[in-house]
């Protein structure tokens, strides 16, 4: 039991010494670090500002997107339409024989390029 005094009497002053020397530092150490960390939570809250402005500029964004779609798909009906009706017409041309191709130039270009009128 002598031999264990004197490890207990050091462990003890190894102990308050680490105490007095350490324990300050660490609390200074905590009050630098509540400073950074109420700087980042305000960095977090800006950034989610930020994020919301963007979200409200995507959301904005996807709309027009939408309206332009639906502009393109009426476009594309209507280009459709068109290319159908001329298809009709060059089917129908198509169809002429060679004496009523004659007949449809000789009515269409005649009054223009006739010198007898």
């Amino acid at each position: 039991m002598k031999k264990l005094i004197p490890y207990v009497v050091i462990i003890a002053l190894v102990s308050i010494v680490y105490w007095i020397i350490i324990s300050p530092a660490i609390k200074t150490n905590v009050a630098k670090y509540e400073d950074l960390i109420l700087k980042l939570e305000q960095k977090v809250d800006s950034l989610h500002q930020k994020n919301d402005l963007l979200e409200n500029a995507a959301d904005s964004l996807e709309l027009k997107l939408e309206e332009s779609d639906q502009k393109i798909i009426k476009l594309n009906s209507r280009i459709y339409v068109i290319k159908r009706k001329t298809k009709q017409q060059l089917d129908a041309v198509d169809l002429f024989g060679d004496d009523e191709l004659e007949q449809f130039f000789a009515k269409r270009y005649r009054q223009h390029t006739d010198s007898i009128n």
